[in-house]
């Protein structure tokens, strides 16, 4: 079974079976509106110059989105993007502007600079081949456009790394048993969502390189991280060098 099945099987099973965003909020120790917040300002500081598609990548149940229209925020049309169905069937609301599409961020299916912003929240960590996403991401944005991340990430430092893997080891177990424990071994493989990845500063590295200009950048007790990045250069992008550190 490739990688982004299994990942996609194991959030099928999570939105059906769990209160997704009670157990994101509750094992990100609280931090998840502030996390949300922040790669709000990001996404609505882009909007100023974003009259077009707004695209939600590996966009779950769609949560983000939930958020940002909860802000008051009134784009001419989003695109929830997530190879989990069930995770798309449970978007309520803004029916007028919202299409759901079932694929993948390797392959999107979307025309070429079709649009203004994409962003992406606790989803990239499961995209089987970043490079190649990134490449994407970029092939869809509009020149100017601008890309958004908020992600769980390995750290750079070694300590917060190994503190890092100590909680996904135990507490995070413990923690999931109470809340959803239907989903205790969904939310297990966790740990191989930040396996064979570089640190947050080769994820910064690699947004720039294939996306566009990391023009704001912001970490969090190390472990998450809000990016965003414009594309305002053609470049000719080269993913050999970036997949061989994956």
């Amino acid at each position: 079974m490739s990688i982004t099945r299994f990942f996609r099987d194991a959030m099928n099973r999570v939105f059906a079976y769990s209160n997704y965003d009670l157990v994101n909020n509750v094992i990100t120790l609280h931090l998840l509106p502030r996390l949300r917040y922040w790669a709000s300002l990001e996404i609505m500081k882009s909007l100023r110059d974003c009259d077009g598609v707004l695209v939600d990548l590996g966009a779950g149940d769609g949560s983000m989105t939930k958020y940002l229209l909860k802000l008051g925020v009134k784009p001419r049309s989003i695109v929830l993007i997530d190879p989990a169905v069930n995770g798309l069937l449970m978007m309520r609301g803004g029916s007028e502007i919202i299409d759901k599409v079932v694929a993948i961020g390797e392959m999107l299916p979307l025309r070429s600079s079709s649009a203004c912003i994409v962003y992406t929240a606790f989803a990239l960590r499961q995209f089987s081949n970043k490079p190649l996403a990134m490449v994407e991401v970029h092939r869809v944005l509009r020149r100017y456009g601008s890309f958004i991340v908020l992600e769980f990430w390995r750290p750079d430092a070694v300590l917060i790394h190994a503190l890092l893997l100590y909680y996904l080891t135990l507490p995070l177990p413990l923690l999931v048993s109470i809340i959803a424990p239907r989903s205790i071994r969904e939310y297990s493989v966790m740990r191989l969502t930040i396996k064979n990845i570089g640190p947050i500063s080769w994820l910064r590295d690699l947004i720039d390189k294939l996306v566009g200009d990391v023009v704001s950048f912001r970490k969090y007790i190390g472990i998450f991280v809000v990016i965003r990045a414009r594309n305002i250069r053609d470049a000719h992008l080269r993913i050999n060098s970036p997949e061989s550190k994956l």
